[in-house]
């Protein structure tokens, strides 16, 4: 354990230095003081840049970086804003690099920096700042590869999602960009683009990117809410107004696009009251919004314009269908049929009022106009089977579906419905070829496999019922009639079943066994336990677990069980599961010694594994949640060394010197050899400037490495130390005289 602390301790003070070294600079082209010409801009907008140049030459970044970006909100196309809001960027990432050492956070700047020069206008940056962007991704490249960031596809993808959500857009966007040629990647990455181009108020590029996202992800609502506000606010009214109502399409009744297409639609009637559409599309909109009166209003007013039009008739016939006043929605519809007596949807519509109103007849024939002008329409079919089906003998229903199937062989719903009825009139061997066909075109059929299973049961072949019922329980294995119907099958041939997987077991053809058990329905705890043993031989330790598991939620008082099952999930290395399986089986037998030996080396496997994720995340840097793995282990281990002393480590990362000495001293109260850990003490004192107790943990550190005979850079430094720190060697004093000694050698020192 010593020799792996001071491999740990050299790498983190190996990579610290090699920070130290990277670059950051940006061309000097663009570092150049920019005049700001106002005559083609905002008097506002100067006002933003003027005083982002002077909190840039205060280095007061967070507010010349403000003020620039409120100068390019006034005015987007002004380059010097932008020019001077990448040198402030370059600039806080220079200090953020070479000084802070927070190398985050000068990467996410050089990002910003390379989004403002290359990414803003999306399109072609400009000849002349080539080399300064190829610069900036160079030194962003470096700083990433020094950190270990994941810079995959995948990885930038994830790192731009991860700065959106922190707000930093533009950084995100640079990390977007570089995903977004990806196959993967691109519809994510380009829909975050235009996001994040429509946030930045940047219409025109949300509008190119939202366009080219959509066409990858047309049913993304979200997406077409987004192009239509950028449409709008480029003032493209009909653009706009389509894709909220794409986006309505999506998502169903929505407050927000329905108020937005109504402030559309207002707006071109206000610009022309003459404009029948206009009049009407408000009309629907407020249909949508239950405002009936309002909507008959406007339809009132389009017909008035344009008599002719026939869809604003259409609308008014669906508003008083939808207020259930069927009478006046048919003499609407019918004044469209008696125009234009090819419009499907009118009879259609009308067929549907008819049928609200009781009159079959009059719905039926409707419904033949509707279906004969367009004869492949599913929904209108299985509306006018259901007008059918209630007035049909038995026989005339059979020939009805069987003339539908035969004029669509693939319609897996028309094909149920035959073998259904078929079936229901004992007609089982032609009811199961349809059945068959109905499982091949829509494999997710509950129903399909529960009456082939009957029927296959009426013809006693049970070999058959069986196998398909399998099949279903594979698929649906919620599916209480499926279990009934295994249940009922199996229930002469269960112990022949038992014998045939004993002695498949015997022969080592587990997997053969596994199947055999599997046909026992309703399964037992035996069998479960059976499936088990099989998994466990097959050392597939996870699915034996579960097996186990199983058989002791049927038989919860089988202490053998709750080891078994421990044990297993011990071997699949779930020592969560483990521990709480262990736990139900001492609760049955509090002296099972298997058991408690078991939870013993859980414990100890656990807390190895903790450790070893807490060491990675400390190499990545991830101390935050490193802190969390080493809190976690102490809590469940308060007398574990290496706990402590790494998490002085990651105390010592974040600068917090006393915390981590706290630590380093309880890891050596526990593990006394950990000898580095004074050496550690002595490095953090140091950093604190008590430089008395600094000397005391060097001279312990180099007392314990003479002994083993051990030289190293550390007994070097620690000797060197020594020599330097003489002045504050001093004699033990007594208790009550340590206040005023440490008070003179703060003087002294």
């Amino acid at each position: 354990m010593q020799k792996k602390a001071m491999a740990k301790r050299i790498f983190t003070l190996f990579f610290l230095l090699a920070m130290m070294n990277v670059s950051t600079v940006f061309a000097q082209e663009t570092t150049v003081n920019v005049s700001y010409d106002d005559t083609n801009y905002s008097a506002q907008g100067s006002v933003y840049y003027n005083q982002g140049v002077e909190f840039l030459k205060a280095k007061k970044y967070p507010e010349a970086i403000t003020e620039f970006r409120k100068a390019l909100r006034e005015n987007p196309t002004d380059k010097s804003a932008r020019i001077q809001l990448v040198n402030t960027y370059l600039e806080r990432a220079q200090y953020y690099n070479n000084k802070a050492m927070d190398y985050n956070k000068a990467a996410n700047d050089i990002r910003s920096a390379i989004f403002y020069m290359k990414y803003y206008n999306n399109e072609p940056a400009e000849a002349k700042y080539i080399a300064d962007i190829n610069t900036m991704e160079e030194n962003l490249e470096t700083i990433l590869y020094a950190i270990n960031a994941d810079q995959t596809p995948k990885g930038h993808l994830t790192m731009g999602k991860s700065l959106r959500a922190q707000g930093e857009f533009a950084a995100a966007m640079t990390e977007f960009q570089k995903a977004v040629n990806d196959t993967e990647c691109r519809k994510d990455a380009l829909a975050n683009i235009g996001s994040i181009y429509y946030i930045l108020n940047l219409n025109t590029q949300a509008v190119d990117n939202l366009k080219e996202a959509i066409a990858l992800d047309s049913k993304n609502s979200d997406l077409h809410l987004k192009l239509a506000g950028a449409y709008e606010r480029l003032g493209k009214i009909d653009l706009a107004a389509e894709e909220y109502n794409l986006a309505l399409s999506k998502t169903g009744s929505n407050d927000e696009i329905l108020m937005s297409l109504e402030n559309i639609w207002r707006q071109k009637v206000n610009d022309n009251p003459q404009d029948a559409e206009a009049h009407a599309n408000l009309g629907a909109v407020l249909q949508k919004k239950k405002d009936y009166e309002g909507a008959l209003a406007q339809y009132h007013k389009a017909e008035s314009i344009n008599p002719s039009n026939t869809n604003t008739r259409l609308n008014m016939g669906t508003l008083y269908q939808e207020q259930k006043d069927y009478e006046t929605a048919i003499e609407a519809y019918d004044t469209i049929t008696n125009f234009n007596p090819n419009f499907m949807l009118a009879y259609l519509y009308k067929a549907q009022c008819y049928k609200a109103l009781g009159k079959k007849d009059a719905a039926i024939e409707n419904y033949k106009l509707a279906l004969n002008l367009d004869p492949s329409n599913q929904d209108i079919k299985n509306e006018l089977y259901n007008m059918y089906e209630t007035s049909m003998t038995p026989e005339e229903k059979l020939a009805y579906l069987k003339k539908q199937t035969e004029e669509e062989p693939n319609n897996a719903g028309l094909l149920y419905n035959y073998a259904y009825e078929l079936h229901k009139a004992n007609r089982i061997a032609e009811a199961i070829p349809y059945y068959n066909q109905v499982i091949k075109l829509t494999p997710k059929n509950e129903n399909a496999y529960i009456n082939l299973a009957q029927a296959y049961t009426q013809q006693s072949s049970y070999d058959k019922a069986r196998s398909v019922l399998n099949d279903a329980q594979g698929l649906f294995p919620e599916n209480k009639t499926i279990k009934k119907q295994l249940a009922s099958i199996d229930a002469e041939t269960v112990s022949l079943l038992y014998n045939d997987a004993s002695k498949l077991y015997a022969e080592k053809k587990y997997q053969e066994a596994i199947n055999i058990y599997n046909k026992i329905v309703p399964i037992t705890p035996e069998a479960l336990l059976g499936i088990g043993a099989c998994y466990q031989a097959m050392n597939n330790n996870k699915m034996a677990a579960q097996s186990y598991a199983k058989s002791l939620q049927l038989d919860p008082k089988n202490v053998e069980t709750a080891y078994f099952t421990a044990l297993a999930y011990a071997n699949a290395n779930d020592y969560e599961n483990a521990k709480t399986y262990a736990k139900k089986a001492l609760a049955l037998n509090p002296d099972h010694k298997s058991t408690k030996d078991l939870i013993a080396y859980v414990t100890e496997q656990e807390s190895t594994a903790l450790m070893d994720k807490a060491l990675s995340m400390i190499d990545k840097q991830q101390y935050t949640e490193a802190m969390n793995v080493l809190n976690n282990v102490i809590k469940s281990d308060q007398q574990n060394a290496d706990a402590y002393y790494y998490r002085a480590t990651v105390y010592d990362a974040q600068k917090k010197y006393q915390l981590a000495i706290n630590d380093y001293k309880k890891a050596l109260q526990y593990n006394p050899k950990l000898t580095i850990t004074n050496y550690s003490i002595a490095i953090d004192y140091d950093y604190l400037a008590q430089y008395t107790n600094a000397l005391n943990y060097y001279k312990k550190y180099l007392a314990e490495t003479k002994k083993v005979g051990e030289t190293n850079d550390y007994t070097r430094y620690s000797a060197k130390r020594i020599q330097e720190l003489k002045a504050y060697d001093k004699p033990a004093v007594k208790p009550a005289a340590n206040k005023s000694a440490a008070a003179a050698a703060s003087t002294k020192k």
